[in-house]
């Protein structure tokens, strides 16, 4: 028998078979942020990417519209409804830093305060309740640690909402700097800590209010510097950020035309 009309053994692919590689968790995941919005999509918070070199918008009608827009258009995109995302990329920005900020700092108290908690309910009146219930220890039992417990959900709700409010407003603040001058700068972290530490110390006094935001000021500024760095190795500065987010609003077709577009697309119909 000749060596062409040997049947392929079994388990081994056959000649004009495809191989099909299986995709990894990562490249699903790369996929996923890197496709292009469809119309069918529902709402998602996560604001999806533009289709990159896929694109149908070329760099020339970005750069062109970003060219006509004013500082005070962008803010009015952050602080607006996106109708595909619910909210802006601006916008998105910010409470994806401020979200888990606020959520592990009422954990982090929280947890912080256990030993104290349950110190102090041993030292109160209270404990006398659990201590007499010999008749029936698991009610007792149960008593105390819904006191602990009760105690522990209102010191981190106390803590997310001071230390959440705190950091959300030197994110709103750093973000709309950023935005209306479309360049990410350390020194807008700085005002978002004067504006978020004089606010924190308002019921203070005046006195209080210029501590705190000298303070905050300076504790942003040295936060702001690093992630600056980390922006610039990264490419993720505001300017470039703004660029791909206008190129993916463009691709959607959310931008609407402006009023000599309008006239120059009317003036090609016609024609």
């Amino acid at each position: 028998m000749a060596a062409d009309d040997k049947a392929p053994m079994e388990g081994s692919p056959a000649s004009d078979e495809t191989v099909v590689e299986k995709e990894s968790l990562f490249s699903r995941l790369g996929s996923f942020w890197n496709r292009a919005p469809q119309e069918n999509d529902t709402v998602s918070l996560f604001s999806p990417v533009s289709q990159g070199q896929l694109s149908p918008i070329t760099d020339e009608m970005v750069e062109k519209f970003i060219a006509n827009e004013t500082g005070l258009d962008r803010l009015k995109v952050m602080y607006s409804i996106d109708p595909y995302t619910g909210l802006s990329a601006d916008m998105h920005n910010v409470l994806s830093i401020a979200g888990p900020v606020t959520f592990f700092s009422g954990i982090i108290i929280a947890g912080l305060r256990y030993p104290r908690a349950k110190e102090e309910f041993l030292r109160s009146s209270e404990r006398g309740l659990v201590k007499f219930q010999r008749q029936n220890l698991r009610i007792a039992r149960r008593y105390k640690y819904d006191t602990i417990l009760l105690d522990l959900f209102r010191t981190g709700f106390k803590a997310a909402f001071k230390f959440g409010g705190f950091f959300t407003c030197i994110f709103m603040v750093n973000q709309s700097l950023a935005t209306y001058n479309n360049k990410s700068s350390p020194l807008y972290y700085g005002a978002g800590g004067v504006v978020a530490g004089a606010l924190n110390k308002f019921a203070d006094g005046v006195r209080a209010m210029a501590a705190g935001g000298t303070i905050a000021g300076l504790l942003g500024l040295v936060y702001g510097g690093a992630f600056y760095i980390f922006q610039n190795q990264f490419n993720m500065t505001q300017d470039q950020f703004h660029w791909e987010d206008v190129r993916r609003r463009l691709e959607v077709g959310f931008i609407q035309p402006t009023k000599t577009e309008k006239k120059d697309i009317k003036e090609e119909k016609s024609s």
